[in-house]
């Protein structure tokens, strides 16, 4: 089988003092002094870039031909590393087109489909796509898209290669939209990152979005030639009944700090005792309350600023101000009384020494502590401030009032500076109306039926206390589920047969104070750092939702919270320190009919699931995920409580930020959801108000974030006006979330039924290729154990799960010839079990069958084409093109004719034609594959050169021996 290639090159026709020289590099020139920089930019590409050595000189970047570089050495100047050269950018140039080509590729298959002979035939091929969504939302209709990709690996801690994936989509007329590339999601938490999926946001057209979802598909296409197609579904998919005319709801009309929450809930309780009960919880929170402190000592006063560094910083220029020398003039105060208890009427002032030589003194008069400075000889101030603490310290009076102590630990050897009278402070603004000390936190239980025969739902909210939108969720949720038990027929079936119990305010000091004082404020108010300065105040206090004691960071190396007292994330001193843990995990313990229960959080807009957290190990091992089964209950449960969300302004929680919380968002080690899952068996959602706005009614997906605290009517001043009323919105929808998960709830009490479940086999009977099978849930979730060697499945039999996280059902294979019974049965969340079926598939020889393949060999060869040739410049030239081989031959051999010489008519080039072939042989037949051709031609600066085209036809011969 012969070929024959044209091999062409074109030769620019320029005169001889145009030809352009040769290819420039940019190299360092090290250069004397901004003078000679100066000078030679006049005449020379100086770049933008200069660095200062430890000698004085400079160092330059120049780009420069190869008689600018001997000109530069002729100047005395001494040239340094190469930076880049003609060769590094062609390489940087080319690795840019073949990146295109790729792109190209991928977007073209995606479109127009993958040719056969690079179709994958895996059971799951290279390309996987795990979801297809469609939603509409007040904005617009979109698709949402995750596709796995096989061949993407790391290749560094934080680097990826593989193929670009792209996705089109089309209706019922198989017409596919112009191609999309979809990047990589990589999960940058971990050590090394990781890559989880490649993932995409489409804004559908109006044409496209009027497509029924049923005949909406997409295609993902990899530029290494894997495909995969899937059908959309309508995300979230649930059918909601409506409430029923004159339904109430709105009962606030502004933020409310937990004091606010727990009198509007205890008002409901004795409004309608016959529905609600408010129970006290057995651990005090520690209070709305601090000690009052302040620092004295410095020359220029503290001025009652925070610092997340702990630095008392520099004040202007002055040498005696540096935030090193305060440190050591500092002196800490605290009082010992809490604040409002006397504390923030406690004052101390530091006297400038009586004269010279005076002694330090300390004296007392009722609050009031004066401290008299010791003098130099020439009455300047000579106390250190160790020495002022010590001599408080030893003052009974000021010892009754107040602790002392350094700065952070330094060693006080600063001198102490005349301080006027200093009022410490707690710092503490609240009105009147917020208690200050202990706060008594209540659960409310309410439901027609409280005696925990009723499946139950626990909802906690403002655990992180800036997340103000939160509480309101609660108290709307309880509103709701009470004013409309008469008039509701919805609500009613809910109230008599669901026990809902909600817990407002999970962290009411940190609620507090962030109402008031810090709005940043994300931790309880609990100090467990050894430092105790006004400095430091917005540093205190305990993530509560890493202070769990399941996959905590004291179980191993849990990534998500912190050890450092200083970090919002610091899960405290132990599993479960702090009192409001404590209660929390005492109602789930306290109450063994909850079945259900979520801690509401802001923001983002995501609904998640255990597992939250996963290990520092490299490898990314999270807490136990569950199981395919378990999980497909939580999306389907999920669906409606994000299909009432919907339902109140036309939000839509996105399909990526729904799944489990170490996928969706990131670990978190010692959460509350893993403790209901893991500790208790409670299905633990976990629910961030605030989904992101977005801001495009007409094309693109522009979002922006909402922040903890949007503005709750009209936007006022510094807030995005885009966002008003967002505050009021999101508590609204997210109460209807929770009236959602209490239908959930519901579902799950009425549930008898076990779930259909089936099996699809690649087929019944095979000569003796493998049989491959995967089972599909036909109307609920349900965990399926199944068995292959025809025993009867048991709850200890193997479970079908899914290929990765969020990934598809694992396809299984049965290899072994022979006859194979798979026999197998599912279990619903609530543990309703089907009864065991069974599929017969048999391998091997099952009478005669066969086939013939005629002989062939195949080969086309594309042509190449070299750069133009440039005479008077020496080079080696080299082109490329492809021969694409078929043989059905034993073995075969690709050879090339002798290449001779390119001719331009009756001219031809001095040097001979090179041609390389990538392969030449073959011991086994092969099929459409592709084999490089590279030809090489060498042009000497002396080769004379015609004007025109060079070419030479090859021929190309594929032969075989054994046909």
């Amino acid at each position: 089988m012969a070929a024959a290639a044209l091999l062409i090159a074109a030769v620019p026709a320029v005169a001889s003092d145009e030809l352009p020289d040769g290819g420039t590099a940019l190299v360092q020139v090290h250069v004397p002094n901004e003078a000679a920089i100066v000078a030679l930019a006049e005449t020379f590409d100086v770049a933008e870039y200069k660095r200062v050595e430890a000698d004085g000189t400079l160092t330059i970047a120049v780009d420069t031909t190869a008689p600018e570089r001997a000109e530069l050495r002729r100047m005395g100047l001494r040239i340094g590393d190469t930076i880049e050269d003609a060769t590094s950018r062609a390489a940087a140039a080319a690795e840019r087109d073949a990146q295109r080509a790729e792109d190209e590729r991928a977007a073209a298959w995606a479109e127009r489909g993958v040719p056969k002979s690079r179709a994958a035939v895996a059971p799951r091929g290279e390309t996987v796509i795990q979801r297809v969504d469609r939603f509409t939302n007040y904005a617009g209709t979109f698709l949402y898209v995750e596709a796995h990709n096989k061949a993407t690996v790391s290749t560094g801690p934080t680097s990826f290669s593989g193929p670009t994936l792209a996705l089109s989509y089309a209706g019922a007329d198989g017409v596919y939209s112009a191609a999309t590339e979809v990047p990589r999601y990589i999960d940058i938490q971990t050590a090394p990152d990781t890559y989880m999926f490649h993932r995409l946001l489409v804004r559908l057209t109006d044409a496209a979005a009027k497509i029924p979802v049923s005949e909406l598909t997409v295609r993902v296409a990899s530029s290494s030639g894997s495909v995969d197609t899937g059908k959309a579904r309508e995300w979230p998919g649930a059918t909601l009944p409506p409430m029923a005319a004159g339904y109430q709801q709105g009962f606030f009309n502004r933020y409310q700090d937990p004091t606010e929450n727990r009198a509007q809930l205890d008002k409901l309780a004795a409004d309608f005792p016959n529905l609600v009960t408010a129970v006290n919880l057995p651990h005090l929170s520690p209070g709305y309350q601090r000690k009052a402190m302040g620092i004295v000592g410095l020359k220029t006063p503290y001025a009652d600023q925070t610092s997340n560094q702990g630095s008392l910083g520099n004040v202007g220029d002055d040498p005696t101000q540096t935030a090193a020398i305060r440190a050591t003039q500092a002196l800490v105060v605290n009082t010992k009384a809490w604040g409002h208890e006397g504390g923030n009427t406690v004052s101390v002032e530091l006297r400038t020494p009586a004269g010279p030589n005076a002694p330090l003194t300390v004296s007392v008069t009722g609050a009031d502590i004066v401290v008299g400075l010791a003098g130099d000889a020439a009455g300047a101030p000579a106390s250190k401030t160790a020495d002022v603490i010590a001599a408080i310290r030893a003052s009974a009076p000021a010892s009754e009032l107040v602790t002392v102590a350094s700065y952070r630990g330094n060693d006080a050897q600063g001198i102490a500076q005349p301080t006027a009278k200093t009022l410490m402070k707690d710092y503490l603004n609240a009105p009147p109306h917020v208690q200050r000390g202990p706060f008594q936190q209540r659960v409310y239980r309410i439901g027609a039926v409280r005696d925990g025969s009723k499946v139950g739902v626990f909802f906690t909210c403002q655990t992180h206390a800036r997340e103000w939108t939160t509480g309101l969720t609660c108290v709307e949720t309880a509103e709701r589920l009470v004013r409309n038990y008469a008039t509701d027929p919805a609500t009613k079936r809910l109230m008599d047969n669901v026990e809902v119990f909600i817990h407002a305010n999970g962290n009411p000091d940190g609620g507090h104070l962030s109402m008031y004082d810090f709005a940043g404020q994300r931790r309880n108010m609990v100090n467990h750092c050894a430092f105790n300065d006004p400095v430091g105040r917005n540093q205190w206090g305990v993530d509560l939702n890493r202070n769990y004691t399941e996959y905590s960071r004291w179980d191993g190396p849990w990534v998500g919270a912190s050890a450092d007292c200083t970090v919002d994330s610091y899960s405290g001193p132990g599993e479960a320190s702090e009192p409001e843990t404590k209660n929390d995990m005492w109602i789930a313990d306290q109450y063994p009919n909850i079945k259900f229960a979520s801690n509401m959080h802001s923001f983002g807009g995501y609904f998640m699931w255990s597992p939250g957290a996963y290990m520092n190990d490299g490898k990314r091992t999270t807490s136990p995920a569950p199981n395919i089964g378990v999980e497909k209950y939580f999306f389907e449960a999920g669906e409606k409580i994000l299909g009432r969300i919907k339902e109140f302004r036309g939000t839509v929680i996105t399909p990526a930020r729904t799944g489990p919380i170490a996928d969706v968002i990131y670990s978190g080690a010692g959460s509350s959801a893993d403790d209901h899952w893991y500790r208790k068996g409670i299905i633990g959602y976990g629910f961030e108000t605030g989904a992101d706005k977005f801001i495009s009614t007409s094309e693109g997906t522009e979002q922006i974030p909402t922040g903890f605290q949007p503005p709750f009517g009209e936007a006022g001043p510094g807030q995005d006006p885009r966002l008003a009323h967002e505050g009021r919105g999101q508590a609204m929808e997210f109460a209807s979330g929770n009236f959602g998960m209490i239908e959930a709830a519901y579902d799950y009490a009425m549930d008898t039924t076990p779930p259909r479940t089936s099996i699809e086999v690649s087929a019944p009977k095979t000569v003796g290729a493998p049989v491959h099978f995967k089972f599909n849930w036909d109307d609920e979730a349900g965990v399926i154990r199944y068995t292959t060697d025809g025993s009867t499945p048991t709850l200890a039999s193997a479970t079908y799960n899914a290929e990765r996280p969020r990934g598809l059902g694992e396809v299984l294979t049965l290899a072994a010839p022979g006859v194979h019974e798979i026999k197998w049965f599912a279990t619903d969340i609530k543990g309703n079990q089907s009864a065991v079926q069974t599929q017969r598939v048999q391998i091997g020889e099952q009478g005669s069958v066969g086939g013939t393949v005629p002989a062939t060999l195949s080969l086309a060869i594309t042509a190449g084409s070299f750069p133009p040739f440039v005479a008077g410049v020496a080079r080696d030239y080299e082109a490329t093109s492809t021969a694409t081989v078929t043989s059905t031959a034993g073995n075969a051999t690709l050879a090339v004719s002798e290449p001779g010489h390119l001719a331009n008519g009756a001219f031809t080039l001095p040097e001979p034609l090179r041609v390389e072939l990538a392969k030449t042989s073959w011991l086994a037949p092969t099929s459409s594959e592709d084999v490089g051709v590279t030809y090489k031609q060498m042009i000497k600066d002396t080769d004379p050169l015609r004007t025109g085209t060079y070419s030479r036809t090859l021929t190309f011969t594929l032969s075989t021996t054994n046909p």
